[in-house]
């Protein structure tokens, strides 16, 4: 199941730092993160099932990403994508997170599937903003909330009930993002392939990584943004079994 971390705004010197991991279905066709050609200034992978994705960053510091949530009944044959939610996000120019979300999902929630949204804008110099999302078919209302500075994360599970394996990784992220986040460490984390300490959850695995020839993790990415507004985004793809497949890097300033 899928696993995220961010350090918001937790020191001045390295805004945002992001650590997750992509469980997917090997058999679902997605395309590794790259520059996309129908909107340039986008960075981040792509569905080519049902389009959108799953996590994206925008060249002046628009970011978003989404996790399904299985404990929720599913939509009717009318469902929309949980990663359009991404696309549309990255692709708006005008609205805020908290007024572009509100205006879209409030109407339409319940044709979405479970998910959870992280939508956000980090800016050079400045503060930014960061809105967390929770909803679809099954929730009645739609939950939101202003992230503020320090460690959240998202897992498959409702925002009050993480497993064991999201609390590991929020503390350890805590540890580390006091000092210079390392690319290389964060990676280590995500690709945790033992249990973390606490009890499964329901029988999910409490491993970060999950090695499954059918179902696994597909995808980890870290980005860290710094001051003044350096950006590093890394994304490391594997196969059945946990199998390697490559590493897209990217280096970049954001724009204003």
């Amino acid at each position: 199941m899928c696993l995220l971390s961010v350090a918001w705004q937790s020191t001045a010197e390295y805004p945002l730092v992001f650590a997750g991991n992509r469980d997917e279905y090997h058999a679902r066709p997605t395309a590794a993160a790259d520059w996309w050609e129908d909107a340039p200034d986008v960075l981040g992978g792509r569905d080519l099932l049902a389009g959108g994705s799953w996590l994206g960053m925008r060249r002046d510091g628009r970011f978003a990403v989404v996790t399904n949530r299985p404990d929720l009944p599913a939509p009717g044959q009318a469902a929309l994508s949980r990663g359009d939610l991404v696309s549309a996000w990255l692709a708006d120019r005008a609205a805020a997170p908290e007024s572009f979300s509100v205006e879209r999902l409030a109407g339409q929630s319940q044709r979405y599937g479970g998910f959870s949204l992280l939508l956000g804008e980090v800016r050079p110099g400045a503060t930014g903003s960061l809105q967390q999302f929770s909803g679809g078919n099954g929730v009645t209302g739609m939950a939101c909330l202003t992230v503020a500075a320090g460690i959240t994360g998202l897992s498959n599970t409702a925002l009050d009930q993480p497993w064991p394996k999201l609390q590991w990784l929020n503390q350890e992220m805590a540890r580390i993002s006091t000092g210079r986040p390392d690319v290389a460490t964060l990676f280590d984390l995500l690709q945790r392939k033992t249990a973390v300490p606490g009890n499964h959850s329901g029988g999910v695995p409490a491993t970060p990584f999950v090695s499954g020839s059918l179902y696994g993790t597909r995808s980890s990415t870290v980005i860290i943004v710094d001051r003044t507004g350096h950006c590093q985004f890394v994304e490391r793809s594997f196969g059945p079994a946990g199998i390697a497949r490559g590493e897209a890097a990217f280096e970049f300033e954001l724009t204003s």
